[in-house]
């Protein structure tokens, strides 16, 4: 079931992905796009959150201890600092 999980949250960057990169180019009304936005956004947030549910909470701690910007940040200080 974690990785089911994992895959959904990873999965759930795509529809935003697409939100920047594709929904633009596409030859659509522009009502059709500020359709298309919403569902795409709520696709993604759904699909993230039934994700984090499925890979349990000390794996969700996990992983939002490792994507936090203060922690990256970090890593990246001593990433450059070995250079």
């Amino acid at each position: 079931m974690q990785k089911l999980g994992l895959f959904l949250i990873v999965f759930s960057f795509l529809p935003w992905a697409a939100i920047l990169l594709v929904v633009p180019l596409l030859p659509l009304a522009i009502a059709q796009k500020a359709l298309l936005v919403p569902v795409l956004a709520v696709s993604a947030e759904v699909t993230f959150w039934v994700g984090l549910l499925l890979v349990g909470k000390e794996a969700a701690t996990k992983y939002r201890r490792y994507l936090n910007p203060g922690t990256i940040w970090q890593n990246l200080k001593k990433l450059l600092r070995r250079k």
